[in-house]
């Protein structure tokens, strides 16, 4: 496990005034992140082991509404079957205060380290397509829709991405309903055309983000560029995406999950099912599986960036003789990968947004 100087865990920042230092049965060691709603932090699981805890901020524990999508968040956690997504093991609340503990995961964000670092190497590319939409298969199948999905919900873990973050999260049969006229909820750059317009965020909402996503992994560029959020809105509305720099082997399904029509675009399983056949899988019967073993082949651990936390990586030597012969057979698979597709991408379109309508 990657370690900082203070010897936590690379990415880890110290508890601050006013922090607790317990909650519930958790000792808290430090924090993971913060964002509008909450603070996640890193605790100490009673039996050993690390986790992270997600509680609201102290000053939004007497608010009701916020107090209510807290509680929204942990039930829709709990319908996502865990699969390159964080799994849940507890919630509770502590004196007023609830909180809900789910597995930690020790990676970067893949924006902290495209930022850093540029474009992923192809074989990581790949493996973060899809990583994200078996998440994203995981999600639509328990009935939500993540709506904010973008890099910095995208840990690397040393077994794959994984995405994190529900707070938003809104279950498809009523989404309409939670959203008030005029709001857009998510993150300028990563929201799809229909809900700039007002409409409500469906499973299809996710797949355009995922687009996004992974031709900012590919090339280290936003697929509509960089500006003020309204420069951004427009440019999504109204232009192509530039993905001419993503790899052959991503580049059609990216294309077909940037349609500006939701219709058009491929469901997230559908999505899924056309990557691993451009890969070489074919059609399985286990998505789940297939991608476990992908995954298994061509992944290697990413380590932090400077700035996020000195790292140390632990046995760095056995650990590049184990990672070699993956890189070694990650690229001849990519080469292969990329003969096969050029003979089946215009099928793969033709079945995504066949799939689609």
């Amino acid at each position: 496990m990657a370690r900082g100087s203070s010897g936590m865990p690379a990415g880890v920042r110290p508890l601050t005034v006013g922090d607790p230092v317990i909650i519930g049965r958790y000792l808290l060691l430090g924090r993971l992140g913060t964002g509008g709603m909450g603070v996640v932090y890193l605790a100490e699981h009673p039996r050993g082991g690390l986790v992270a805890l997600k509680t609201p901020h102290a000053v939004h524990l007497n608010d009701l509404t916020l107090r209510a999508r807290f509680a929204e968040e942990v039930r829709f956690s709990r319908r996502v079957v865990p699969f390159c997504t964080a799994a849940v093991i507890e919630d509770g609340t502590d004196r007023d205060r609830p909180y809900l503990v789910c597995e930690y995961i020790q990676g970067p964000a893949l924006s902290q380290v495209v930022v850093a670092r540029g474009p992923l190497t192809p074989d990581l590319a790949y493996g973060v397509a899809l990583g994200v939409a078996a998440a994203l298969v995981a999600v639509h199948d328990a009935g939500l829709v993540h709506r904010d999905l973008k890099p910095g919900n995208v840990l690397l873990s040393p077994e794959g991405p994984r995405v994190i973050d529900f707070g938003i999260a809104r279950d498809v049969d009523t989404v309409a309903v939670h959203t008030q006229a005029g709001q857009v909820m998510g993150s300028p750059g990563w929201v799809a055309p229909e809900r700039l317009t007002g409409g409500p965020a469906v499973p299809g909402s996710d797949v355009f983000a995922w687009g996004c996503l992974i031709a900012f992994a590919a090339t280290g560029h936003h697929p509509f560029g960089t500006g003020e959020p309204d420069v951004l809105t427009r440019r999504i509305m109204l232009e192509p995406p530039r993905v001419e720099g993503v790899p052959a082997l991503l580049r059609p399904a990216v294309e077909a999950a940037l349609a500006k029509d939701p219709a058009e675009r491929p469901k997230a399983a559908d999505l899924l099912r056309a990557l691993l056949a451009a890969g070489g899988v074919g059609d399985p019967w286990d998505l789940r599986a297939a991608v476990g073993r992908v995954l298994g082949e061509i992944w290697s651990p990413v380590p932090y960036p400077p700035g996020a936390g000195r790292v140390r990586l632990a046995q760095a030597a056995p650990e590049a003789e184990r990672t070699e012969p993956r890189r070694r057979r990650a690229k001849a698979g990519a080469h292969l990968s990329h003969a096969s597709f050029a003979a089946l991408a215009t099928v793969s379109i033709a079945a995504l947004t066949v799939a689609a309508a």
